[in-house]
């Protein structure tokens, strides 16, 4: 039975209830949980809970959006009971725990966690493992408080991407579900109202438009695009961070679990951390949305096991390229078709729909063409990618050449990419824009890291 000891600060609010409807209660506590109203430094306060043995390996699990919070753990706490002392919290503004007077940062929810282990597992290292928007929460925290994390597990981390990326992601969707009804009706009415906005105001976004300040400061736009759900306004808030210093630079022996269908956080999103991150193996679970823990659990709960308990996790498993070239190769006025391997000259003339993958190239070519690519070297002698009238979204990458990129009138997602270039990194012309997400440049021009949009009357 759940066991509360002093949680009387840390009470879940009721949400209003719609118009002639009975009020919505929050889901009941956990039964194999003990729980605490944790006060940390500075009064803040905040619902954790514990399970299993308080001398054995600690390991925290920190939850994404919803109101369910820490009940999202619940088909894993007992398994990891058994070898772990388990820690679960609410972070603050979610469950139980009362928002924080600060807003929403990273720094301020990365000593959320910290003072929560000071308290329950103190000058222990523990295993942390987060979900969603604690996925991206987690990520911060095995970067900034490196010492207290033994291993990192990351489940759909939300937030990741730049965030014209992930907005435009989220606007494209068709209302997007992930099987949880507080989160789903905060999805629905995001997606309904960035669905009105269309593509047309985020294509003009850029580094110079900061979209959270804009927000803050115009709570009448906020709410009728957001409504009033803290959530989501924390989600924003997020989403807003450049994590590319924070993966290059996590030691943690990381393994990234994430649902192959997921319609809120990519898949490319694990792919990118996957071979960004310095010790990291991805398992993406075929057929699983947002919430694999909640949609296969038996599944999850062996993978969650196995990236905890095994002596030594597996090494990183690069994919293998033929080393015989195909030659140059154009496709025509079609949809669909894939590449794979070395090739010379690759051009895509009027084609949609193609994917190229495991590739390695000499030069790539689109022309009024759509294309993804994902784990691609494109090493060229003169211009590595050139797009013309041209949409692609491409996952870890890597253009060199005199010129890594050259855009006329394209649309070029890049995530995870690696530009090295002996001239200019990247020649765009009006209305081009290229996208980066984590990512860096060597350049004459430009050297460093990238997680902004490149606009050409920029450089």
């Amino acid at each position: 039975m759940a066991q509360n000891t002093n949680t009387a600060p840390c009470v879940e609010p009721v949400p209003p209830a719609a118009s002639g409807a009975a009020p919505q209660l929050p889901p009941p506590r956990l039964q194999q949980l003990q729980y605490k109203c944790l006060k940390l430094n500075g009064g803040q306060r905040v619902l954790v809970g514990e399970a299993g043995d308080a001398k054995a390996p600690p390991v925290l699990l920190v939850h994404g959006l919803g109101n369910n919070a820490h009940r999202d753990w619940a088909p894993v706490i007992r398994p990891l009971a058994a070898q772990f002392h388990v820690i679960t919290v609410d972070l603050p503004g979610f469950g139980a725990s009362p928002g924080s007077g600060e807003g929403y940062s990273f720094i301020g929810l990365g000593r959320v966690l910290s003072q929560v282990l000071d308290q329950l597992a103190p000058g222990q290292k523990a295993h942390v493992v987060g979900h969603s928007l604690g996925g991206a929460v987690s990520l911060f925290f095995a970067h900034a408080y490196g010492e207290r994390v033994e291993r990192l597990v990351l489940v759909d981390a939300a937030g990741i991407l730049l965030k014209n990326v992930f907005v435009q992601h989220i606007a494209g969707l068709r209302t997007p579900q992930v099987g949880i009804a507080p989160v789903d009706q905060i999805l629905k009415g995001f997606s309904e109202r960035l669905g009105s906005v269309k593509r047309g105001l985020f294509f003009r976004l850029d580094d110079r438009f900061d979209f959270s300040r804009w927000l803050a400061q115009n709570p009448p736009v906020r709410i009728a695009l957001l409504g009033r759900h803290t959530q989501v306004d924390a989600g924003l808030g997020l989403v807003e961070h450049d994590f590319t210093r924070a993966i290059r630079e996590t030691t943690a022996p990381t393994t990234i679990l994430w649902g192959g269908d997921d319609p809120i956080a990519p898949p490319r999103t694990g792919r990118l951390l996957a071979a960004r991150l310095p010790d990291a193996r991805l398992k993406v679970m075929e057929g699983v949305g947002h919430t694999p823990m909640l949609e296969s659990p038996e599944a999850f709960r062996a993978l969650l096991l196995e990236a905890l308990t095994v002596p030594q996790l597996a090494p990183r498993q690069a994919a293998s390229v033929p080393d015989a070239s195909q030659g140059d190769v154009t496709c025509s006025a079609q949809a669909g078709r894939v590449y794979t391997g070395r090739f010379d000259t690759l051009t895509l003339d009027n084609c949609i729909g193609v994917r190229i993958h495991t590739a390695r190239i000499k030069r790539l070519v689109l022309r009024n063409a759509a294309a993804t690519l994902d784990d691609v070297v494109v090493e060229s002698d003169d211009v590595a990618l050139t797009a013309t009238d041209s949409e692609l979204s491409a996952t870890h990458v890597r253009l060199t050449g005199r010129v890594a990129v050259r855009a006329e009138n394209s649309w070029l997602d890049l995530a995870g990419a690696s530009l090295v270039a002996r001239e200019r990194g990247v020649e765009a012309s009006p209305p081009s824009r290229v996208f980066f997400s984590v990512s860096d440049m060597r350049a004459p021009d430009t050297t460093g890291d990238l997680h902004t949009v490149w606009w050409p009357t920029s450089r």
